[in-house]
């Protein structure tokens, strides 16, 4: 059903990649250890889905693949700026089936500089911090190429930067800031925010940026700086509800997936406390023992396959799954009439397809 979808997403990935690799910043990173780990995850295997999510709403409004492609590097760049920290605030140990920049600057600073314990550690993360920040800055410069390699009107250009390094940052930030408030609220005694609360930081922490992929794509197609033009808030809106459905699903395959395809332990997203939609249904429908079970699995980082499997049958019981499954269905509903007004393209096809890829992706 996606195949078509499937073959434009590999296309876009190498064309992208190229695009990063070809870039002249690399070579004012240094020292080796942070090449090293600014480059960690930019080139193990992705779908790259939010940079190819720009060209086709570009394409999808007349505006040629090979003029957004300093914009998709762009936003990968900055999507992979918020993992590395993400990671590190969360403490995971693994990325798309590797360690994490922490992880993995933790281990260069015991190799290559003979440190020990939490020196060690130390060392990881301070990495990991830089080379976030390195990842922000080298993806703000690649929309700047859009004027200067593309020769797109600079305006356009600064535009969208203004937009990223003021609205999508701070949303996304503030997004991060309540998935942390969220991760150590204490359920103990009763819920004590709501499933509005769990929809509002998706849209900060994800569904912004994705947003921001329909609107960058749809006015460098139209070189247009007017963020209220009808043909670009189409899209836009359309790219920002498939944005949330996208982290719902993304949740459920927290529960649902497996470790080869998930790239991280199933059960993660428990033993590090987080609060979804999932667990947000399935507390508000438990019973004593059966919320008993649950709170004894959630957040406990040393909490036991089998544990984490009874509290994923408590979730399918309790009609967490199927409740987010349909969640995430209603948002994909909304986003679909926001292209009605948008002309018949192979571009918004691929759209479409990715709107249903949303909801029905397995990896």
């Amino acid at each position: 059903m996606h195949a078509e979808l499937t073959v434009f997403l590999k296309e876009k990935e190498k064309e992208v990649l190229a695009f990063i690799g070809e870039s002249e910043v690399e070579k004012y990173i240094q020292p080796k250890d942070l090449y090293d780990a600014v480059r960690a995850y930019i080139f193990r295997p992705a779908k790259r889905l939010r940079p190819a999510v720009l060209i086709m709403a570009c394409g999808c409004l007349g505006g040629a693949e090979e003029l957004a492609i300093p914009a998709a590097a762009g936003i990968e760049l900055f999507h992979t700026w918020t993992l590395v920290h993400d990671d590190l605030i969360d403490n995971d140990d693994f990325r798309r089936g590797a360690p994490t920049t922490h992880r993995l600057m933790e281990e260069a600073g015991r190799t290559g500089l003979g440190l020990n314990g939490e020196t060690a550690k130390e060392y990881g993360r301070n990495l990991a911090l830089l080379a976030g920040d390195m990842q922000h800055g080298w993806a703000v410069n690649f929309f700047a190429d859009l004027a200067f390699k593309k020769k797109l009107d600079p305006w356009v250009a600064l535009k969208l930067i203004a937009w990223l390094e003021s609205y999508v940052t701070g949303s996304l930030l503030g997004g991060e800031a309540l998935d942390v408030q969220l991760g150590i609220t204490d359920i103990t005694n009763g819920l004590n925010f709501s499933e509005d609360d769990i929809i509002k930081m998706l849209w900060l922490k994800t569904g912004v940026l994705y947003e921001f992929a329909g609107m960058a794509g749809a006015m460098i197609a139209k070189s247009t700086t007017d963020l209220d033009d009808p043909e670009v808030k189409a899209v836009k809106e359309f790219t920002g509800y498939c944005g949330i459905a996208f982290q719902l699903q993304d949740d459920l395959l927290g529960v649902l997936g497996d470790e080869k395809t998930l790239g991280k332990p199933v059960g993660s997203d428990l033993r590090e406390g987080k609060k979804t939609t999932i667990l947000y249904e399935a507390l508000r429908n438990a019973d004593e023992d059966q919320k008993r079970i649950i709170l004894h699995v959630l957040g406990n980082k040393n909490a036991g396959a089998d544990e984490i499997n009874k509290v994923i049958a408590l979730f399918k019981e309790l009609n967490g799954i199927d409740h987010t499954r349909q969640l995430a269905a209603s948002y994909i509903e909304k986003a679909l009439p926001c292209l009605d007004p948008i002309p018949a393209s192979k571009y918004k096809d691929l759209l479409l397809q990715w709107a249903d890829f949303m909801i029905n992706r397995d990896f």
